[in-house]
Parts: structure tokens; sequence; C-alpha cells
């Protein structure tokens, strides 16, 4: 067994295939890479990831402990020249020789390496650009609760308008964004396949059948297992409005900026409630927060606005967190829209034009700030003695 290699080009493959490669397993076939055909190799049963690489000479197979070697690689210099090689007489390891270097590391058989379980009935599915995209715009909403496990990925799945989509939610938010696949049933990617997808370009073909899909890319590939389960009924908590529905408008970039103060302020980096109000007129628009402390937060948008509004005591109250990820998700929008019927209904939000859909679940906050604020800013308060008169 021989390889000849750079450092760069096979780090560059362990990278690719690295997200399939665990370091707490309890089966120490499945910490290893599987290096044959001019290709890495790694799989965790649920997932197989394959990526080949550029060398000069390529005899023979291994399966070499992943993470190890990938550390090793990684410190060298990129273009810096590397030879694998087994040695007479030594069948559990396999010598790693570099300019300075000589490293020997473990070994298991090839042969306990596991294949990956192939269905036979698959089916081609339209696949065009923008997969990437729409995967970061859900990645955000996939739920980590374990009880539910049909939330735990990302569903290829149909609008109420039967256009495809990709949908994700963890029961507090829902993302859906356009995406022209030709799913016919809803198939279930899970999360552990995110870190692969993102890091390995745009597919050229993928596969589906009710249990897997595979993804075809230069040089290499990924299957992943789909999770057995249905998707909930998404569709029932999209709202939809009338022309006289209340509306707050804002920049996402300038409402991002005020919630990473308001989070540093009042001492939560998972994120606090905040409330979001308007003038009766809709010309300012308010977001206060208060903290564990007594803090209290309370900044103006200047690019804010509101339609239909009733004044200070309409409150909406969002979690800091989904909120940002969400101005995130639309941070290339000039502004967007929190539409909802009054504070206790789903909101939906949406940038003036894109094909990202967002539900977000309101919270029952109610700090007390914004009346005073808007008070306050609507007097033109910029000292603390007008405003404890405006208060």
């Amino acid at each position: 067994m021989l390889i000849e290699t750079t450092a760069g080009d096979l780090r560059l493959a362990l990278n690719l295939v690295k997200p399939a490669i665990h370091r707490r397993n309890t089966i120490p076939i499945l910490s290893c890479v599987l290096l044959k055909d001019g290709a890495a190799r790694a799989t965790d049963l649920d997932m197989e990831i394959s990526m080949k690489f550029a060398a000069s000479h390529f005899e023979g197979e291994v399966a070499v402990p992943g993470l190890q070697l990938f550390d090793l690689v990684s410190s060298l210099p990129f273009d810096m020249k590397i030879r694998l090689q087994r040695l007479q007489g030594d069948e559990h390891g396999v010598h790693i020789y570099f300019s300075g270097g000589r490293y020997r590391l473990p070994t298991l058989p090839t042969e306990d390496f596991p294949d990956f379980p192939k269905d036979d009935e698959t089916k081609r599915m339209k696949a065009p650009d923008g997969l990437l995209a729409a995967i970061d715009a859900v990645r955000g909403a996939i739920s980590t609760e374990e009880t539910r496990y049909y939330l735990n990925g990302f569903c290829f799945s149909k609008s109420p308008q039967g256009k495809s989509v990709l949908v994700a939610t963890d029961g507090h938010r829902l993302v859906a964004h356009d995406y022209d696949h030709d799913c016919d049933e809803s198939r279930i990617v899970p999360r552990m396949a995110l870190p692969a997808l993102t890091l390995l370009p745009q597919p050229q073909s993928v596969f589906q059948s009710n249990r897997q899909m595979r993804f075809y890319y230069p040089g290499g590939h990924l299957f992943t297992k789909l999770i057995d389960g249905a998707f909930p009924d998404w569709h029932r908590v999209v709202p939809y409005f009338n022309d006289d529905v209340k509306s707050l408008r804002f920049s996402p970039l300038e409402m991002m900026r005020v919630l990473n103060r308001i989070n540093k302020i009042a001492g939560s980096s998972r994120g606090r409630a905040v409330d979001i109000s308007a003038s009766s007129a809709g010309d300012m628009v308010v977001v206060a927060s208060k903290g564990s402390d007594s803090e209290e937060c309370a900044e103006r948008l200047e690019s804010g606005s509101a339609v239909n509004w009733s004044g200070p005591s309409d409150v909406r109250s969002f979690s800091t967190r989904y909120l940002s990820e969400i101005c995130r998700l639309h941070r290339q929008a000039d502004t967007i829209s929190i539409v909802a019927a009054d504070d206790r209904s789903p909101a939906r939000i949406v940038p003036d034009n894109g094909k990202t859909l967002a539900i977000l679940m309101p919270m029952r906050n109610g700090c007390g700030l914004v009346g005073k604020a808007l008070l306050a800013f609507a007097d033109g308060a910029n000292d603390a003695a007008q405003a404890e008169r405006a208060a």
C-alpha cells in the first residue's frame, strides 16, 4: 500500500468527509477514513461521504483514524509532499513520511469498513441551482428536540400555492424557501447532513427514494438516510391577512444592531423577550426590553414605520434571538414587515421581495417600557430630566 500526494490535497478531501466522522464512537471502524480507489471515504452508518483527491501515486487501500490524519496534514504546509506507506511486517499500521517527519498511525482491516446500504428503487430528482441558498435559509429553524424527531431536519415540500419549497420548523418559528424541486412526497433530510452539504458545492445530480437521498458531485458523493416520519402540515400555521391588517416595517440590518445591543446590556446571549410597538400615526417604531437585573433598554428605529397601528397599547413581543436570526436571513432586503392579527397570533415576516417566508410565534412579555419610550421619543427627550418628566 503506497499513496503519494500533498498535505493540501489530502486535507481538502478529509475536510469534506470529516462531518461523517465522530470523535466519540463505540464502533472503532467508524472513526476511520477509508483511502481507496483515489478517494477518501467516511461513514457513520446514517451518512456516507466520498471525495477524490489528487495523488501522484495511489496503490492499495487503508483504513486509518480520520480525525488524527486530518489534524496531522492540517498542520503541514499546503504544498508539502507526503507519503503513506504500509511497511512489510507491519500489518496494523501505516507510516506517514514528509520532509523532516515520520509518523505511524494504527489501522483497521479495510474489509471491516461498512458499505452504505443503497436503495435499488431510486428516482432522479430535479436539482437546479439554489440548493445551498435554500439550505442556508431554513437551517436556523431546524429543531434539535429529540421528542419530535421528525423536525430534526429540512423537508422538501410544497407551499399552500403548490410551489416547491424547502421548509423547516422547531415549533417556535418556521421558514419556507422557494426551491424548484420535483419531490412528489415530503422528504426530510436530517440536520446531521447539514455540515457536509454546506461544505460541498452545488450537486450535479440528486437521486431520491423512500429511505435515502444521494447527492453526486464532481469526484465524490454524499449519501444520507432520510428521517422516517411525517412532516407536520405546516400550511395550517401560515396566516393570511386582509389589506387592513396591522404591520410594522423596518430595516433588518438596523434591527439586528439594536437587538445585539439589547442582548449585551440585558445580559442574555441566548436572547430574551423584546417588545415592539409604534405610534398611532405609524411614523415611529420603538423596541424595548428589560434585563434580569432591572436593566432597561429602548431604541427608536430610524427606518421604522407602521400601518393601521392603534398606538402604544398595541405591542408585539418576540424572542430577540429568533427575530435576529430572521433579520439575518433577510439582511439583503431594504425593509421587512412583521404582519400579525394581534399580539397572540403567529406573525408573518416577509421582505419587500424575496423567496423566503418566515413565521414567528409571539412571546408574552409586556415589560411596560414601550409606551414610556414612545412618549419620551415623541417629546424629544434628550436628557434625563426631560425623559423623567415624559414618563
